[in-house]
């Protein structure tokens, strides 16, 4: 506990962070930083001292700065938290214990995504990212998108794969004309409970989690970023194969 208390110290400074972030973009001297981040050469030797005291960079033979393989591994582990306390607001509202710890473990892979505006924006965008699928559609909901009904039904007839998972016994609106599920490109699975959203084509994600009350609101999160989108993939693959078809 004590190291980690010190490691937290040394990356507690927004100036050895800045440092180190540069570095990580690419190995740079001690002259380089300090013009860089605008420090004295004096300032920029102190925090270079600290971070290699700290194994988290070293200076090679040639005077330039690298992270080590320590700091590597800790940036990355980084990320997750930057992510949290970048939108700690909407984690302190939205309940993240649905989320088995493996995917939590990697939250960090959302950083490039971006928050939605509200329901009814996330909502709209879900549409458009539907009507612009050319691959496939993949939804995890705890409600069947009545509003994306009709694109979803145009583009199975024009053969994009579609995959649905919805709670059983979801109780359907009496204007809801369910797909033929004999298509071979509609495949649907159900689960007891669905407790978070997945929406997704070959380009575009979003995920949103239940608020404190149990309520999933359609406000979350969404990009096209490869990180954050392999995020949203594997998870919902995650839950797809705990899923049962629907007979």
């Amino acid at each position: 506990m004590e190291r980690l208390c010190r490691l937290l110290f040394e990356l507690s400074s927004s100036e050895r962070m800045n440092v180190i972030l540069e570095i990580q973009k690419q190995r740079l001297r001690l002259s380089h930083i300090s013009k860089k981040l605008n420090m004295t050469v004096t300032e920029a030797s102190r925090h270079l001292q600290r971070l290699s005291e700290a194994k988290l960079i070293q200076k090679d033979v040639e005077g330039s700065y690298g992270l080590t393989q320590f700091g590597e591994l800790t940036l990355s582990l980084l990320s997750g938290l930057g992510f949290i306390s970048k939108h700690r607001d909407y984690f302190m509202e939205y309940d993240t214990s649905p989320i088995p710890y493996e995917f939590i473990s990697r939250i960090g892979e959302l950083t490039e995504g971006g928050r939605g505006v509200d329901t009814l924006s996330n909502i709209h965008q879900v549409e458009i990212m539907l009507q612009e699928a050319q691959e496939y559609m993949w939804i995890l909901s705890d409600q069947i998108l009545m509003s994306a009904a009709p694109i979803v039904a145009e583009k199975v007839r024009s053969a994009v794969e579609y995959r649905v998972i919805l709670p059983e016994g979801i109780v359907q609106h009496p204007d809801y004309k369910p797909l033929i599920p004999s298509a071979p490109n509609f495949q649907k699975k159900v689960l007891p409970n669905v407790e978070v959203v997945i929406v997704m084509t070959e380009k575009v994600a979003t995920f949103c989690l239940p608020n404190l009350r149990g309520k999933i609101d359609y406000t979350g999160f969404g990009g096209t970023d490869p990180k954050f989108h392999k995020w949203c993939k594997d998870l919902y693959l995650y839950y797809w194969e705990k899923a049962k078809p629907l007979i």
